[in-house]
């Protein structure tokens, strides 16, 4: 019993913390790195550093492009 506790832990976990490099989340996207780094400097964004590596978390950038779908209506 303990051990399904645990290995939901793990795996929400994991899902949560997936990174995105900066590159990878750029051209998701639709954008250039810099518009990019913009965005970060705006706070539209968090960034995780890791050792020298940039990333974005999975999930913040899911979110990110869901906030800003924008809803077209057929006029």
């Amino acid at each position: 019993m303990e051990v399904e506790g645990l290995m939901d832990a793990a795996s929400t976990a994991i899902s949560y913390c997936n990174l995105v490099r900066v590159k990878v989340a750029a051209v998701r996207l639709g954008v250039s790195v810099r518009t990019l780094y913009r965005i970060l400097a705006e706070g539209g964004l968090p960034l995780v550093h890791i050792r020298g590596c940039s990333c974005l978390k999975e999930g913040d950038l899911q979110n990110y492009i869901e906030k800003n779908k924008e809803s077209r209506s057929n006029d």
